[in-house]
């Protein structure tokens, strides 16, 4: 499966620079300055990088003074945690907020391209 086609929260997640970013959020809030401090690239990157966190809805933004802070959404991170975790059967969570109704923020689908049929196995094929 191509990174366009997982789930804008799957999508933000999928880069280990936005990983870091997000561990670097969980610590405090931090500006743009400071997280661009951080990597060695270029301050509209790094914005870019916050912008595809924050329209999965992964980090707020706030403004103070002429300073623009980001933070970790941690109710939507922990909730994307226990919805990935859920897609397992092995590991037998299941993410149910205290409303005691199941939210889900992802959903994965399995998808066939069109006009594409199943592969048969070998034993398929002998038979």
């Amino acid at each position: 499966m191509k990174t366009n086609q997982l789930p804008p929260v799957l999508r933000a997640v999928a880069d280990s620079t936005r990983l870091k970013i997000l561990l670097m959020l969980e610590a405090k809030p931090r500006t743009v300055g400071e997280i661009v401090d951080f990597f060695d690239l270029s301050q509209p990157t790094i914005t870019r990088h916050l912008q595809t966190l924050a329209s999965a809805g992964l980090v707020k933004r706030s403004r103070k003074g002429q300073n623009v802070y980001y933070e970790l959404a941690v109710e939507m991170v922990r909730m994307m945690c226990s919805d990935l975790v859920a897609c397992f059967p092995c590991c037998c969570v299941s993410a149910i907020p205290q409303s005691g109704e199941p939210m889900r923020v992802l959903t994965i689908e399995k998808r066939r391209p069109k006009g594409k049929a199943k592969k048969k196995s070998r034993q398929e094929k002998t038979e």
